[in-house]
């Protein structure tokens, strides 16, 4: 249910934003106020608490807006979330309007464990390789670092795995043998 929320709201977010081009401006924005709610249990428990007045969550949230000097429709969402008791979609909403504004530009995202870390030269032979199996415009990677790979790499990109590590290939090599 959160997420089915989440996409309504976010795609109403990307497209007023797109009409105006606000889209950088509010990804930013919609970023940092996640950002703000997921790191602070506090922020969240006085939010989503039923023993404080709504009128004071709404202070908090235009005290955190002119803070972070929202736009006055980023303002308003929030509380229209807070209204409605949805505050808690925030994480949801943000990654659907991130995926949406991707859409948009053409570009997609890849997580990518890696054994030891890349140079700006390998990473850029990473991102054209993946450019051309995806057919995006760009890609953005996420990269980690997981030691257990022993060599090369794990890709995840719209939802395939590729597996160009010692690792796997020693796992396939293994299970090719077993049978």
């Amino acid at each position: 249910m959160q997420t089915k929320a989440a996409k309504r709201y976010a795609a109403a977010l990307h497209s007023y934003a797109r009409q105006h081009s606000l889209t950088t401006e509010i990804l930013k924005q919609l970023e940092e106020f996640t950002g703000l709610w997921q790191d602070s249990p506090e922020l969240r428990q006085v939010m989503q608490s039923p023993r404080i007045e709504r009128f004071r969550k709404a202070k908090i949230i235009q005290a955190v807006g002119s803070r972070l000097e929202f736009s006055q429709p980023l303002t308003n969402l929030f509380n229209l979330l807070l209204d409605k008791g949805r505050l808690a979609i925030l994480p949801a909403l943000f990654r659907e309007f991130e995926a949406l504004e991707d859409m948009a530009a053409g570009r997609t995202r890849a997580h990518c464990l890696v054994a030891h870390s890349l140079t700006e030269r390998q990473l850029g032979q990473l991102r054209q390789k993946l450019i051309k199996i995806s057919g995006a415009k760009d890609v953005l990677i996420a990269l980690e670092a997981d030691p257990s790979l022993l060599a090369g790499f794990v890709v995840s990109i719209d939802g395939k795995i590729i597996d160009g590590s010692l690792k796997g290939r020693l796992n396939r090599l293994q299970h090719s043998l077993a049978r």
